[in-house]
């Protein structure tokens, strides 16, 4: 009995661990802000996003989990979804309230159509 549990769990491991993306663009660049997604919807543009608004969005961030976006020039809003969103988005924190160039794919998630989310692979400050 335990070494058909074992078995079904080998097997089903790459079953449970698929990726929920159900559709996948090809690789692109943007430039944009990163922003607080939660302060960006709630705040605008004013008062949401920018370096003024940096210290608030870590915070929320680092203490209540929210979730991270790139705000580009001229296509919207764009979820941070992938390895860049691992630990709180580490890779992308030193980044909040800057103009940055983003490379990566654009990804439809099986479980998110209210915002388009964005497999980021590398950033880097726009223009310096």
């Amino acid at each position: 009995m335990r070494l058909a549990l074992v078995a079904a769990m080998v097997f089903a491991g790459p079953l449970l661990a698929q990726e929920p993306v159900i559709k996948r663009s090809a690789p692109m660049t943007m430039t944009g802000e990163i922003a607080d997604i939660s302060c960006y919807k709630s705040k605008g543009v004013a008062g949401g996003t920018g370096a003024a608004h940096a210290d608030c969005a870590k915070m929320c961030i680092l203490d209540k989990g929210a979730q991270v976006g790139i705000l580009t020039d001229g296509d919207g809003l764009f979820k941070i979804w992938g390895t860049a969103a691992k630990d709180k988005y580490a890779k992308v924190i030193p980044y909040i309230g800057q103009q940055v160039e983003i490379t990566g794919t654009e990804v439809t998630l099986s479980n998110n159509y209210d915002v388009r989310s964005f497999d980021l692979q590398t950033v880097k400050r726009k223009g310096k």
